[in-house]
């Protein structure tokens, strides 16, 4: 992927998948041609079998067009098996890199983010900007087909020939200065759209909550609105992708109608033959898609991925709300001072929490109060190795969910309790057994008697290591081998960090 302050980033995203976009592009340029090439054998089979009754030359022909057929047919499979494929990685790779950016525990600087406009900028924004590979794709083999279209007409008039060659841009230029409304409609259109899917999404994640406050009629008023405003922008924008539609449409018709009434009067005028006049008739049926297509994909999909590409760029450049991760040599220091074994921290001192977090991942592991799950089974969710797995659940005190590793969570856990979502959560945490372990509440839904199992299990099995606890809960405090105050860590922490600086 191209840098984020690249020039023409787009069109680098574009670029990126080449040679195999590449390879789509010749692919789809020799399907076109081949099918070009079919009226082309049709007047030679017209003047040269036809005309003169020879079963053998119409044999021959038969046999050329079916030739041409196969091989249009696997230009073709080979050309969209390699765009798809470009497409959906630079999607996937657009997609890895804004959850990566989403789930760097540093955070977001500046305004609030929502779930669900994030998700939108993961999901359909980066689709879109993948189907940008189409531009390095389509556009060729049009400008391909009509190039060998005006060659073509050249063996049998230059003007008809110097009138394709004309034609092709005049058409590109026409669907440009017409679809320049679309483009910054098409801006708008995806900002309300994405507005109203973050709002969607937002209050799905908090629909119990809003159940709870009586606030459904209010969140469905503020809904409707948002709705209704990416409505309007969405019929203001497809209203402008219709004129130029119809803008290309009709300019391309009245143009290969020029063409063939032009035809037509060379052949009166004795100046072509029969199969000639089939030939230009033929290719100007040929020519009208790749001729109106080819503006028309300039103009609507990149004003599209031009508007999707500056909001996966935002994101991605976005400044971070915590410090950087600290280096390695102070990263030491610090872990060096914290106390061995399970640690009780009384009270959540956001400050302490933060400059945990900012600590590298690979040693240092903040599991939140509330954590995500995965659709797929409660294994999945915790690790990829399935006795690491099971090893962590046993650990978790998962032992109380039907159907045990193999039971399907269901988007976000919903299918479980709120009890076995928070175990399977801190199963997840276990089985990735990281030199430092913090957990922030972490059996607040589940009952005492688990409470107390649980906080039991996770010290024997993280004895030797550093594991902090933020939680009031007595049973944590039970178990813990050292008890400390947030005072007292934070008192620790400042001093590393003040040493450090040095």
């Amino acid at each position: 992927m191209p840098a984020l302050d690249a020039r023409q980033w787009t069109l680098k995203v574009a670029l990126s998948q080449r040679p195999w976009s590449f390879v789509a592009s010749v692919g789809m340029a020799v399907a076109f041609i081949c099918n070009g090439l079919t009226p082309v054998v049709v007047g030679r089979a017209v003047d040269e079998a036809i005309a003169t009754s020879s079963a053998g030359r119409l044999g021959f022909w038969i046999l050329v067009l079916g030739c041409l057929f196969v091989l249009a047919i696997v230009a073709n499979w080979i050309a969209r098996f390699m765009l798809i494929r470009s497409q959906q990685l630079v999607s996937h790779d657009l997609r890895t890199m804004v959850t990566d950016r989403i789930q760097d525990p540093r955070g977001f600087a500046g305004r609030e983010r929502t779930a669900g406009g994030l998700l939108s900028i993961a999901s359909s924004d980066t689709s879109r900007v993948g189907e940008i590979v189409m531009m390095t794709v389509m556009p060729v083999a049009e400008a391909a087909a009509i190039v060998y279209g005006a060659t073509m007409m050249f063996t049998i008039s230059p003007w008809l020939s110097l009138a394709t060659l004309i034609g092709g841009p005049l058409l590109a230029i026409v669907a440009l200065r017409v679809a320049r409304p679309l483009q910054s409609r098409s801006v708008a259109r995806q900002h309300a759209i994405a507005q109203a899917a973050a709002t969607a999404a937002d209050v799905v994640q908090g629909l119990r909550i809003l159940k709870g406050l009586g606030a459904i009629v209010t969140v469905r008023v503020r809904y409707a609105e948002v709705s209704d405003i990416a409505y309007h922008k969405t019929i203001h924008a497809n209203a402008a992708e219709a004129r130029l539609n119809g803008a290309t449409e009709a300019t391309g018709a009245i143009f290969v109608s020029a063409l063939g009434i032009a035809a037509g009067a060379f052949a009166l005028n004795g100046h072509m033959t029969i199969g000639d006049l089939i030939t230009v008739v033929g290719l100007t049926q040929f020519l009208i898609t790749p001729m109106t297509m080819f503006g028309r994909n300039l103009a609507s999909r990149w004003a599209s991925a031009e508007a999707s590409g500056r909001r996966i760029r935002e994101v991605l450049g976005a400044d971070f709300e915590h410090t950087t991760e600290i280096d390695e040599a102070r990263t030491a220091n610090f872990l060096e001072a914290l106390p061995t074994g399970l640690t009780v921290v009384r009270g959540t001192d956001h400050e302490l929490i933060s400059q945990l977090e900012s600590l590298p991942r690979t040693r240092v592991i903040v599991v939140p109060h509330a954590a995500d799950l995965f659709d797929g089974s409660v294994a999945d969710n915790v690790h990829p190795d399935r006795a690491t797995a099971e090893e962590a659940l046993r650990v978790a005190c998962c032992d109380d969910i039907p159907e045990g590793p193999d039971k399907r969570v269901g988007e976000n856990g919903r299918m479980l309790s709120g009890g076995q979502r928070q175990r399977v959560a801190l199963a997840r945490a276990i089985a990735f057994d990281p030199e430092v372990l913090v957990l922030q509440d972490p059996t607040t839904a589940v009952d005492s008697v688990t409470e107390q199992n649980l906080a039991e299990r996770v010290s024997r099995h993280r004895a030797g290591k550093i594991t902090l606890v933020f939680s009031e809960a007595p049973a944590w405090n039970a178990v813990a081998a050292n008890h400390s105050s947030v005072a007292e860590l934070k008192a620790t922490a400042e001093e590393l960090l003040a040493g450090a600086a040095r």
